[in-house]
């Protein structure tokens, strides 16, 4: 398993605050996620405190 740091992105939106995560391109391309090809799934795995992006 790859990991790297990042930072949460907070930034404002309309009336409220609006949050972002960069993720490399290289993931990206491993997780076959593509400009024309970029929906994916988030799931939150409270118990263990992890966020799973699977591509669509």
């Amino acid at each position: 398993m790859e990991s790297r740091n990042s930072k949460v992105l907070f930034h404002k939106a309309g009336n409220g605050k609006a949050v972002k995560v960069n993720l490399s391109i290289p993931l990206l391309k491993q997780l076959g996620i593509t400009e024309e090809e970029r929906e994916v799934v988030i799931s939150y795995d409270i118990e263990n405190q992890k966020i799973i992006i699977v591509k669509k």
